[in-house]
C-alpha cells in the first residue's frame, strides 16, 4: 500500500492509558497498557483540558522535555534583534547576537526576576534591565551591576558575576522555524525532525519565502483541541464547506511520520487562480506524483506544518491557560517570483481561506472545550479510519506525562 492511500493498519506501538496521570480516580489501580490499534479505548479525560494541574504537568514534561516551536527566524532578522515570547506561560527571549547567531534565554533578570524584554526590538549589543539597570551582553553574560555593592560600587567581595548571567536555553533552527528545548536533554533537533525531513525530501524547501501577512488569534479552548482539530479531516464536510470544495474529506489519507509525529494529506488539492494566473509551484511535483497533493504533519507537541504545491504553512499553538490558546499561522510561497506585488492577491487566497477555516474551527473547538466540563464526558471514541492521528497525538501526550512526571 502506497503512502498516498489511507493507512488501514496502524503500527504496533505500545502506549499508555491516557487517563493514568491526568486523573487518579483509583490510585491503587495499575496503569493499563494498550496497543495503538485498539481504538476502542477512550481518549483523554475532561480534566486534561480544564485543570491548571494538568497544564502544569504538561509544562514540566511536554513543553520542557521536547523540542517546542516558539518563533521564526524572520521575527528577528538583524543582529541585535530580540524577540520575547513564552512556552506555555514560561517567559523566554530569543536573541540574534552581533555575529548573527540565534540564542535563547529565560526572560528574567538574574537580580530580582523582572521580565527583561517586554516587546520585540533591537538592543544593539546589550540587554538592560529597566528596574536597576543591570546589563547583559547578548551572549547572556552579566556586564554591569551599578551600585550593587553600595553607592558607586558595582560589586562586593564574594559576588560572583559569572554565576549571575542570563540562564541559557537550548535553541536550534530548521527552515525559518526556531525551536527550544527547556530541559536541554532532548535528542538533536535534526534527529527529532528526521521523519519529517525524510517524508518531504522530494520538496525543494530552500525556495520558501516568508509572507509578511500572518493570521494570529486566540481561542477559548485548550491547546490540545486545536492540534487535534488540525490532525483530522473527518469534520470537513460539515464545518468547512468552502475548504471541502477544494480539498474533500474523502480525498484525504493518513501516513506515518515516525513514532512521535502524525500526518495526513489530500490527494486533490487545487491551487488558487485569478484571471487565469496562479502562483509558482515547487519543481518536479509531477515526477513524484505530488502535483495535486497537499500534506500536513503535526510535529509534537505544538507545530503543524502544511506543504502544498504553491505554498507552505507553519501553524503554532501556545497555551495561555488551561482554557485559552494563542494561535499563529505563518505562510511561505515558492521563490522570489511569488513574492512580487503583482502576486499579492494570489497570495491572499490561501491566507484568507485559512483565516475563514480557522474561524470555523474555533467555533467548534470552543464547544468541544465546553463539553469537557460535563461529568458525563468519558474521553470519547475514535474512528479507526479517520481519526488515527488524533488518537496517536493524545497517546503521545499521555505517554510524555506518564514517562516524564517524577
Amino acid at each position: 500500500m502506497t503512502q498516498e492511500k489511507i493507512v488501514a493498519s496502524p503500527p504496533e506501538l505500545t502506549l499508555v492509558d491516557p487517563c493514568s496521570r491526568y486523573q487518579e480516580l483509583n490510585p491503587a489501580a495499575e496503569s493499563a497498557v494498550i496497543h495503538l490499534d485498539d481504538y476502542r479505548q477512550p481518549g483523554l479525560p475532561g480534566e486534561a483540558y480544564t485543570s491548571a494541574q494538568s497544564l502544569d504537568q504538561e509544562r514540566q514534561t511536554v513543553f520542557s522535555r521536547y523540542w517546542v516551536c516558539v518563533g521564526l527566524a524572520s521575527d528577528l532578522p538583524n543582529p541585535g534583534d530580540v524577540y520575547p515570547t513564552d512556552v506555555a506561560g514560561m517567559p523566554i527571549v530569543l536573541v540574534r547576537d552581533r555575529a548573527g547567531q540565534l540564542g535563547a534565554f529565560h526572560n528574567i533578570c538574574s537580580h530580582r526576576g523582572l521580565q527583561l524584554v517586554e516587546q520585540p526590538c533591537n538592543v544593539q549589543a546589550h540587554l538592560r534591565c529597566p528596574y536597576h539597570s543591570w546589563t547583559y551582553k547578548l551572549d547572556g553574560s552579566l556586564k554591569n551591576t551599578p551600585h550593587f555593592g553600595g553607592y558607586y560600587k558595582d560589586s562586593y567581595e564574594g559576588f560572583d558575576r559569572d554565576k549571575r548571567g542570563l540562564q541559557p536555553i537550548r535553541c536550534d533552527q530548521w527552515l525559518d522555524l526556531i525551536f527550544v528545548n527547556l530541559s536541554g536533554d532532548a535528542p538533536p533537533l535534526a534527529e527529532y525532525l528526521q521523519p519529517v525531513r525524510d517524508r518531504w525530501a522530494m520538496y525543494d524547501l530552500s525556495l520558501l519565502r516568508h509572507e509578511p501577512r500572518e493570521v494570529s488569534l486566540q481561542c477559548n479552548a485548550n491547546w490540545k483541541l486545536a492540534v487535534e482539530n488540525f490532525s483530522e479531516s473527518y469534520h470537513l464536510s460539515w464545518v468547512h464547506p468552502a475548504l471541502n470544495s477544494c480539498s474533500r474529506m474523502e480525498d484525504h489519507f493518513a501516513f506515518e511520520v515516525g513514532d512521535i509525529h502524525v500526518g495526513q494529506g489530500s490527494l486533490l488539492y487545487k491551487s488558487g487562480e485569478l484571471e487565469g494566473r496562479s502562483l509558482p509551484c515547487l519543481p518536479d511535483l509531477a515526477a513524484h506524483q505530488k502535483a495535486t497533493v497537499a500534506e500536513y504533519i503535526t510535529v509534537f507537541p505544538n507545530l503543524m506544518l502544511g506543504v502544498h504545491p504553491d505554498y507552505f504553512l507553519a501553524f503554532t499553538v501556545n497555551p495561555l491557560s488551561p482554557t485559552q490558546t494563542q494561535e499563529r499561522l505563518a505562510f511561505y510561497f515558492m521563490g522570489d517570483e511569488a513574492m512580487t506585488p503583482e502576486n499579492q492577491a494570489l497570495r491572499n487566497l490561501p491566507i484568507d481561506l485559512w483565516r475563514e477555516t480557522n474561524d470555523e474551527d474555533i467555533a467548534m473547538i470552543e464547544r468541544l472545550q465546553a463539553g469537557r466540563n460535563s461529568p458525563r464526558f468519558d474521553g470519547g471514541c475514535f474512528s479507526p479510519e479517520l481519526e488515527q492521528p488524533v488518537y496517536r497525538f493524545q497517546q503521545m501526550v499521555a505517554r510524555a506525562i506518564e514517562e516524564l512526571t517524577p
